[in-house]
């Protein structure tokens, strides 16, 4: 046994995950260490640091192509890390899909992202890569498909200027699972508690200009509309345009779930004017996408 390893146990190097780990969380992956969280949109780009001590640094953001924006601050963003490892989160090129009857066997959710194949069948697309997220109490899925040549794009643009991508994720995506899992818990307290069955829960997602609803009745997901670069601030009719099916004619039971980021401002408002009798709960955090890159 060589001493560095001695060393390595004494000091509890031994057990710290490699900064390129993605099984770990990101915040475990680096520790005294800063790192850089970026967020990348259709037509911008924001990002936070993490201190060494852990904490979220400023948000900034730049408008423009993302080959630009990372040649331009690329500079910037190598003085706020250690090594250049940066996690990032993309909002453009995917496509989230309500499946049925996909398999289920133990290691579905990680063998998708090797052999899609496997767990898709004739529902697998070359040049895609894959998430998986069940509803363990029905036979649905939620399905996330992204650009492979996207990702291969951005990893080699990252890489030619020093730095170092530890994971890309879907910024959408993540904030609709947690958003699931949080409606999931509320479900199953209701159902124990509650003396009147549950009714129709709507789940809406916004991340920079990205929209997922879902629509389910108790534990079943029934239907689910998906557009990504499909609003602005300054223009949210389209928005509109796609939530007001999902939202009318709801039941007096019903409740629609809130969860967005600083780009679906006033989305509380549109809401209330399409189903004005229903009843809405806003689970936003304003470092909500921040914190689950962080933490995830």
């Amino acid at each position: 046994m060589k001493l560095s390893d001695i060393t390595n146990v004494l000091s509890f190097a031994a057990f710290r995950p490699d900064p390129d780990d993605s099984s770990c969380i990101w915040r475990k992956r680096f520790p005294n260490k800063q790192s850089l969280l970026l967020n990348f949109s259709k037509e911008s780009v924001s990002w936070r640091s993490i201190s060494k001590e852990g904490n979220l640094g400023e948000e900034n953001s730049v408008t423009g192509p993302l080959k630009e924006v990372v040649q331009d601050m690329s500079g910037d963003w190598l003085e706020l890390t250690d090594g250049g490892w940066c996690t990032i989160s993309i909002n453009h090129r995917f496509v989230i899909s309500l499946e049925t009857n996909l398999t289920r066997k133990n290691g579905a959710s990680e063998l998708i992202r090797t052999n899609p194949k496997a767990v898709l069948g004739s529902k697998s697309e070359r040049g895609k890569r894959y998430a998986l997220k069940h509803n363990d109490e029905s036979n649905s899925s939620i399905l996330l498909a992204v650009d492979e040549d996207y990702i291969k794009e951005i990893e080699t643009l990252f890489k030619s200027f020093g730095l170092k991508i530890g994971r890309i994720c879907c910024g959408i995506y993540g904030m609709l699972s947690e958003s699931l899992d949080q409606i999931y818990e509320a479900q199953k307290d209701y159902n124990e508690n509650g003396s009147e069955p549950l009714g129709d829960v709507i789940s809406v997602t916004c991340c920079e200009g990205s929209v997922c609803i879902l629509k389910s009745d108790q534990e079943k997901w029934l239907e689910l509309r998906s557009r990504n670069s499909l609003y602005t601030q300054k223009d949210m009719e389209p928005l509109s345009k796609v939530m007001a099916p999902m939202l009318e004619d709801l039941g007096t039971n019903a409740q629609i779930v809130l969860s967005m980021d600083r780009s679906a401002e006033g989305v509380r408002q549109m809401i209330s004017e399409i189903a004005p009798n229903i009843r809405i709960n806003d689970i936003s955090d304003s470092y909500g996408l921040w914190n689950l890159l962080k933490n995830k």
